[in-house]
This record gives C-alpha cells, structure tokens and sequence, in this order.
C-alpha cells in the first residue's frame, strides 16, 4: 500500500515538475517581448527618487519622472540599453549596477540641485553627504540601492507568480490536465504507475535543465524556449496519462448521471445533481493542476528526488518481507531419501486397518527365516 501510494505521488509530481517546466519556460518566452523587470526597475528607481523630492501629488510624480529620465541618459545607465530612453519602453536595462548608480548619483549630484539633494537625501542612513570621503558616499549609495531593489524584485516575483498561473491553468484547461482524473488513473493502473515511475527515475537521472534567458530580443532565444516548451508537452504526451479532451459518449470522464439503484432511471432533479457534481469536479482538478505550477519547477524536482529516494528505500524493504512471510507459511518439502512403509502384520504383510489404539510402523519388517535355525555345536 505504502509503496503504491508513493508511485502515485512519482506520477503526480512528475506531471506537475513537466507542467511547471514548460510554464517557467513560457515566462522566460513572454519576458522576452514585454521585458517587464525593465519597467520594474524603472518603477523602482522612480520611487527611490520621488522620496527625495519636498513636492506632493501630481508635480511630485512629474518631477520624479523628469530625474529619471535624465538619470536614464546620463552616461553611466545609457550604455546599458539600445536607442532613446522612452519611458515604460521595452529596450530599458533589467538591471543596473548598484557601482553605477552611486557614480550616476554623484556625478549629476554636482551639477543638479534636485539630485543633490537626492544623493545627500539618500546619505542621511549612513551620516554621509555629498563631499565627504568619496569611497564611503559610493558605497553607502550602493548599499541603499542595493536594499531597495529587494522591493523591486518582490515586485518581479509576484508579476511571475501570476504569470505562472495564467500559464499553468492555460495549459491545464488546453490538455485537460486534470489532478483528480490523473490520481484516479495512477490508483487504479498497475502498468500505468510502473511504466510513469520509469520515466520519472529517467527525468530524474538526466537533471534538471535550466531554461534559457533571453538577455536579448533574438529569434535564436526565442526557438530555443519554444522548442524546450514543445519537448516538454511532448514528453507529457508519451507517458500516457489521460489527458486530452473526450467529447465522446463519456462526456468528459463521469456518466452524464449516477442513478440511485441499478435499476432505477435517472430523474431531473439527479441528472442536474450529477452534471454539478461533474463540473465541480473538473474545476477543483484544473485548479490544482494550474496553482502546483506556481510552486516552479525546482521545487517539483527536489520533491521527485526525494519521493524516488523513499521508493529505494521501502521497495526493498517490502520484497524482503514479502520473501519472509513465504518462507514461513511454505510447507516443508518431504526427504526424498526417508519412504515410509505401511504396518505390516507378524506375517509380514500390510495391515490395512492397524485400529484405533495400534500405530502404525514406518519401520521395515524384520524377514522370518525359510529354515530353522541349525543348533550350535558346543565348544571343545
């Protein structure tokens, strides 16, 4: 039992490690069109310099727009993305050097009141300002800089978890990758569980392969994720996993209606309960397919790992049991060397109903001699 269960678990996490692969992948693939942590990064550099400025409401957010865009085409940032700076434009930088910034601050800090008083806005943490020993107003620069951007990536990260829904339930409703369906089919096929367990000891053996990023709006990147999304739903589709829609007489798994004896027919009021009952059922599959690849492919790999490695440990476990409860309940095997004779009377020959008091003898029966025995002649 234990060790069904834990092939079942395999199958399951394999399908959901498949799943949030290629999710992860489509993420790097719409992250190459919308480079969304550029315009994060732009969102999180706006904020840090809007706190620095004594304007309110809408000439705040004006202004800070403005040092952005200058901070952007100063020659410390422009170097790091191709053509003009438009803001929210998708050719922004991912991500800017914490060195850069500090120098970037500092340089147009000299000749820009509004950025003067940024830099030394930014100083007040570490008692510095403009002027003071400059490897120690780099540096503290940096580190807020630094400490801000973990703001910006809980930023990026959320965006993704989101995206890796939108994705998971896309693919989910796309394939009819529905949990329960699957756990049904896994419980219930014996070859089905060994044959999913062997590839998933196969997947494990190969490794996890990271997807590529596309540092750069090329069509080459661009192949390479969608080829790895393709290899990944082909891989799902070889494992033979009921997935897929089947429109057919079945609907889409369940009767259309559960009558309540076996001769009794279907009535309105049950045939409604069974068609809720079907839909509920199919959603809460989908949606559990769509939320596991939220988790990311790592944390399915990991969990296969350790899931394979308790499989190596009960399987054995289990058949040397299984050899032991045999060995006990076997019945031991006659000596072929040792006959036993029936009883046989003083004549010598078998007693065919020795009684109830009489036991029967299993050793052979002395022979009487044919002749009597000669007298011994007395010694002289």
């Amino acid at each position: 039992m234990i060790l069904q269960l834990l092939d079942v678990l395999i199958g399951l996490t394999l399908v959901y490690l498949i799943f949030s692969t290629a999710a992860s992948i489509g993420v790097e693939l719409l992250e190459s069109w919308l480079r969304r942590r550029g315009q994060l990064l732009e969102r999180g550099i706006g904020e840090i310099l809007a706190q620095t400025l004594d304007s309110a409401g809408q000439n705040r957010e004006t202004a800070a727009k403005a040092l952005v865009q200058q901070l952007y085409e100063s020659p410390f940032v422009y170097s790091l993305y191709e053509g003009p700076y438009k803001a929210g434009g998708r050719h922004l930088p991912s991500a800017i050097p914490s060195a850069r910034f500090a120098g970037a601050l500092i340089a147009l800090g000299h000749d820009n009141d509004k950025f003067r008083q940024a830099a030394n806005t930014l100083l007040k943490v570490a008692g510095l300002k403009l002027g003071d020993d400059d490897a120690r107003v780099r540096a503290a620069l940096a580190t807020y800089f630094d400490e801000s951007m973990e703001r910006v990536t809980g930023w990026y990260r959320r965006h993704v978890q989101l995206v890796l829904l939108a994705i998971g339930a896309a693919l989910a409703i796309a394939l009819n990758a529905d949990t329960l369906n699957i756990v049904r089919s896994l419980s219930q096929d014996d070859a089905l569980r060994a044959k999913i367990v062997a590839a998933a000891i196969g997947v494990q053996g190969e490794g996890q392969a990271a997807a590529p990023v596309c540092k750069a709006l090329t069509a080459d990147c661009e192949r390479q994720l969608a080829q790895q999304v393709s290899s990944q739903l082909a891989l799902a589709n070889t494992l033979g996993l009921p997935l897929g829609w089947d429109l057919g007489r079945d609907g889409m798994g369940l009767p259309a209606c559960i009558p309540a004896a076996g001769d009794q027919a279907c009535g309105g009021g049950r045939a409604i309960a069974s068609g809720l009952l079907l839909v509920i059922s199919k959603i809460l599959g989908l949606s559990l397919t769509a939320l596991a690849t939220t988790l990311g492919a790592p944390f399915w790999f990991e969990l296969l790992n350790r899931l394979i490695q308790a499989r190596n440990v009960v399987a054995p476990a289990k058949a040397a049991i299984g050899r032991t409860t045999a060995g006990r309940h076997a019945e031991p095997e006659a000596d072929p060397e040792i006959k036993s004779e029936p009883a046989a009377n003083d004549d010598g020959a078998p007693d065919p109903d020795p009684g109830p008091n009489k036991p029967r003898s299993t050793r052979t029966p002395r022979r009487r001699r044919s002749s009597p025995r000669p007298p011994r002649t007395p010694a002289a």
